[in-house]
């Protein structure tokens, strides 16, 4: 009797743990992705969720498979509303360009990928909790040792990570990506929500020690000023040798020093055209710029003319995704208009386009950057990598042809792409070679990695996000560019159809005004093109190796000096 009143007393407080944690945990994970300005609360956003399900797992009211089956549900909604705020750009696209209504769209977004940041922080927060049997300060440091040991690891749809999301533009810690990556900055964002885990239990419980405690927090401010003083010594590294660098241009020395940086002038064209004929409802467009080769090369011609009559690096001209009106290698007549262009104004010319060959059974069709040279001919080109999913690819379509099918019958503008193979790099004189990944390619480590261990010193991302509206799809994209220009240690380019193009330097930060959302404009910048050395792109194997050695390591300590699986 005294149990089943027990059991009663208990099961309204572990409802009442359940909607609250559950729904702030997604709301502060919502409010980390770029764009609203509270990304730091994603140092918080994971308590709620844990505390919750540190409760579930203390009372023992369930079995094991209820207590999964708890643990995936308030997973799942923390993921739905964390999906419904920060991917709210999706719904967007959805509503806008899908032609499904809004609520509709709304729904889509909250289950769908919803679903997959839920499976996620299932797979991270509620898995190792499973097979926990003695909660205490072992528990919390093995569960943060594997989430720091599977994230890189993980497969996901869109490739976010919470460190990264956390800590973008956050002065100084952010620079340490170039040791640990975006991914290894959970190292601070989990950890903070561990940390207070384990004052709640000692505060609300009585377990754990103050010894303890105190050891714990001492580590972790430890942390804190290691990453903050590295970031804070790398960051004025980068700026004594930009100074060095401006300040031996100018004495031409760069003549007399084989190995001293090339130079290359870059011009973004951002012409903002429309995509109001594919949207459901055309003022939502918020552009009616019509796309045409003849406004493109026009705008072009105004940045050329703005250049310095005695500049005399390699210029290369730069039109982002869908802003070039016909597939490049199928139309001869406008094609032959681009390549006369490059060579009558002596500039290469960087584009985006879409490509395919025929097969015995159907048409492969690829997303593709082209390098035009300065002598009017083709250079190079780059078939995208990382596809979009359901906008350029259905995810597992092989799998489920008949949902697939279905997909395709019922959302607009759905497009299914190959997937390239090569992390291509291209070629300019005066030893200059840089990558032209396309649009969401960037949200790959791998991808980005790969070009710039393949010899590439310039990253220029093409994009094309007019499909997200006037949504926060943008400040996403600037964000995860940072990330991947302090983890390879290169400038990057980010050159929109509409907004936000930017130069981002080597250290994350702007080296130029920004665009806004739906401007029509240009941006030009002369860029030193240099190697410059970072640990994580020469040994991220090393780095996640090292997460996994540490994982397994702490679990076997955990066990015998914790007994936390006993």
């Amino acid at each position: 009797m005294n149990i089943s009143r027990e059991i009663q007393n208990q099961i309204p407080k572990t409802k009442s743990l359940f909607w609250i944690g559950s729904i702030i945990s997604g709301i502060l994970l919502g409010l980390s992705a770029p764009g609203f300005g509270t990304n730091w609360v994603g140092i918080l956003a994971f308590f709620p969720l844990l505390a919750v399900l540190d409760q579930l797992h203390k009372n023992r009211l369930f079995s094991f498979q209820k207590r999964a089956g708890l643990f995936f549900v308030v997973c799942w909604f923390s993921g739905s509303i964390a999906a419904s705020i920060g991917g709210y750009w999706i719904t967007n696209s959805i509503n806008v360009f899908g032609h499904i209504p809004w609520f509709a769209a709304l729904l889509i977004t909250a289950v769908g990928y919803g679903l997959e940041v839920g499976i996620q922080l299932f797979v991270y927060f509620g898995i190792p909790l499973l097979f926990i049997r003695q909660r205490g300060g072992w528990d919390l440091i093995v569960r943060l040792a594997f989430v720091l040991a599977l994230d890189p690891w993980y497969p996901r749809l869109i490739q976010w990570n919470y460190g990264g999301l956390t800590f973008s533009k956050f002065p100084w810690l952010e620079q340490a990506a170039d040791i640990l990556g975006a991914s290894g900055l959970l190292l601070y964002s989990a950890g903070f929500s561990f940390l207070l885990l384990y004052w709640w239990r000692w505060k609300s419980e009585g377990t754990g020690n103050r010894k303890s405690l105190f050891k714990a927090s001492t580590i972790y401010l430890i942390l804190w000023v290691l990453g903050l003083g590295y970031g804070a010594w790398r960051t004025q590294d980068l700026v004594t040798q930009n100074s060095k660098l401006d300040s031996a241009s100018s004495g031409n020395i760069q003549n007399l020093v084989p190995d001293f940086p090339a130079k290359l002038t870059v011009m973004v064209i951002q012409p903002n055209f429309s995509l109001q004929e594919l949207a459901s409802n055309p003022e939502l467009a918020y552009s009616k710029r019509q796309q045409n080769l003849a406004g493109l090369l026009e705008d072009s011609l105004k940045a050329l003319e703005q250049l310095p009559e005695n500049t005399t690096t390699p210029k290369l001209l730069i039109w982002p995704e869908s802003v070039y009106p016909d597939p490049f290698f199928k139309v001869a007549a406008s094609r032959e208009k681009v390549l006369s262009f490059a060579e009558a104004n002596q500039t290469y010319i960087l584009l985006a386009t879409v490509d395919w060959v025929k097969t015995q059974t159907a048409y492969k069709f690829h997303g593709v950057s082209v390098l035009i040279g300065a002598n009017g001919e083709v250079l190079g080109r780059y078939n995208k990598i990382f596809l979009i999913p359901f906008g350029e690819t259905i995810p597992f379509s092989e799998w489920f042809p008949g949902i697939a099918s279905w997909l395709r019958n019922n959302i607009a503008n759905m497009s299914e792409f190959e997937r390239g193979k090569e992390y291509t790099v291209f070629s300019v004189p005066e030893n200059i070679e840089f990558s032209a990944p396309i649009c969401f390619d960037i949200f790959s480590p791998t991808v980005v990695r790969g070009m710039v261990r393949n010899g590439s010193n310039l990253v220029v991302n093409l994009s094309n996000l007019a499909w997200f509206g006037r949504t926060t799809a943008s400040d996403n994209m600037v964000a995860v560019l940072r990330w991947r220009a302090i983890e390879n240690r290169v400038p990057v380019v980010f050159a929109s159809n509409n907004g936000k193009s930017v130069f981002i330097g080597a250290d994350g930060k702007n080296r130029s005004r920004q665009l806004g959302l739906f401007e029509e404009g240009s941006l030009t910048s002369t860029i030193n093109i240099r190697p410059q050395f970072s640990f994580f792109r020469e040994y991220a194997e090393w780095v996640w190796g090292g997460f996994m050695f540490l994982f397994f390591m702490l679990g076997i300590l955990a066990q015998v000096r914790g007994k936390i699986f006993h």
